[in-house]
């Protein structure tokens, strides 16, 4: 993963118990998208709802994106996305998110 990050710190990052009052606190975005988004509860990440074709934008770029991080060894000013998901629910409709880097924290 970018970043030396490894499978466990993301997952502990987003252990759901740890970021329950984190998304209660989470609000919408006051862009056009009106996307909803929350930092992880130790700020590592940024998760925000896609919307739209947000998602198969993302998808289209993340190679290349990831491909531009590696080249440049990780030394670049742009924010990075780890990845693009859909969270299944029996409860509610899929909703489509983005785990991008917090820069305010690296």
């Amino acid at each position: 993963m970018l970043d030396g990050l490894t499978h466990n710190e993301v997952c502990s990052s987003l252990d759901l118990e740890l970021n329950r009052k984190q998304v209660f606190k989470a609000g919408a975005s006051s862009g056009k998208s009106g996307s909803f988004f929350f930092f992880s509860a130790d700020n590592r990440f940024i998760i925000k709802t896609l919307q739209g074709n947000e998602k198969e934008v993302l998808l289209r770029i993340l190679g290349p994106m990831t491909s531009y991080f590696k080249e440049h060894e990780n030394e670049t000013l742009i924010a990075k996305i780890y990845g693009v998901f859909t969270i299944k629910s029996s409860q509610y409709e899929p909703l489509d998110v983005m785990l991008m880097q917090n820069v305010a924290t690296f």
